[in-house]
């Protein structure tokens, strides 16, 4: 590690003497110009010996300010410009990676950290923890996968597959293990070599990587999701936000008059609960922290119903669940 920074010390000083070169002898040319390339208006002026006089005057007080061009703040001035042309011009040239990045990888430009979610992330029972920008790319693509007709395995591959461009092979694979793995318990299969991790995500090998992603994509996905039955009418759920917990209820009941979909939340701040799904829709909203209310009725079994959290004064995308009312 000392001899990497050594040598980038050493490349960067070289740059730096390249460019204050090409500045000094920049301006030592500005000063070897011949007169009418100066001062290219003075060759076109007319050629009586009045006016001839004249330009000469000019093109000797235009002289004598080329001569300050050399003077040391100039040369700095100049030095600096080079420097910022040339590293702009090497970032072009190779943009810098994130980490988890072995190539150039466009990104579509909605993808805004969702700082207000993110503590809950940060509980994830992961064998290792895992950077906070990976978690927020994970749960936003998590959220964008959860409605989709994919099965359990797709929607994993789907979550991670932009971390890990044209690696399709190994994130099915891993994908596979991750699924017959205990959920909830942040271990693979004992017979995988995946199984014995470093002591952090960046030093971790590009499989393992993989392995811990879809074990934080399995995580999220299962907290977004709520399912619900006449079986286990009720489920809760919590979510850690940087303003306070977020606490969940889901209930289904079936009678008489039909089945109904409630779902009941308690906010740590000002917000609203929007439930909607198969042509339905409910919305409650309040001005401060403290519980909201809203149902569904006539309710199809084994849909998704979606549910969307969003907290008011405060810039933040809205918390995605899921909800399904499973048959018995």
């Amino acid at each position: 590690m000392d001899r990497d920074s050594e040598e980038l010390q050493r490349s960067l000083l070289g740059l730096l003497q390249s460019l204050r070169s090409d500045a000094i002898s920049e301006s030592e040319k500005q000063e070897s110009l011949p007169l009418d390339v100066a001062n290219p208006s003075s060759s076109l002026d007319a050629p009586s010996a009045a006016s001839s006089h004249l330009n000469f005057e000019t093109l000797s007080d235009d002289r004598s300010s080329l001569r300050h061009f050399g003077d040391l703040p100039v040369v700095q001035d100049r030095f600096h410009a080079l420097l910022k042309r040339r590293l702009e011009h090497e970032i072009q040239q190779n943009p810098p990676l994130f980490p988890w990045e072995s190539e150039i990888h466009d990104y579509e430009a909605d993808r805004a950290p969702v700082l207000l979610w993110l503590n809950q992330l940060k509980t994830l029972n992961l064998p290792v923890a895992v950077p906070e920008s990976v978690l927020t790319h994970l749960l936003q693509r998590c959220q964008e996968t959860l409605h989709s007709s994919l099965l359990e395995g797709a929607k994993l591959i789907r979550a991670v597959e932009e971390l890990f461009p044209n690696q399709p092979q190994a994130l099915n694979h891993l994908a596979g293990l991750v699924m017959a793995s205990p959920a909830r318990s942040g271990a693979i299969a004992p017979s995988t070599p995946e199984v014995n991790y470093p002591a952090n995500y960046d030093a971790a090998a590009p499989m393992q990587q993989m392995v811990l992603s879809l074990l934080a994509a399995r995580e999220i996905l299962g907290t977004l999701t709520l399912t619900v039955s006449s079986v286990q009418p009720i489920v809760e759920r919590q979510w850690l936000t940087e303003l306070g917990l977020l606490t969940l209820q889901a209930e289904y009941e079936f009678g008489q008059l039909g089945s109904r979909l409630r779902l009941k939340g308690r906010l740590p701040i000002g917000g609203s609960l929007l439930l909607h799904g198969q042509g339905l829709e409910a919305i409650a909203h309040r001005s401060d922290a403290g519980v909201l209310s809203v149902e569904l009725f006539d309710i199809q079994p084994n849909q998704p119903y979606v549910l969307e959290v969003q907290l008011t004064e405060h810039e933040s995308t809205p918390l995605i669940f899921s909800v399904y009312a499973a048959e018995a």
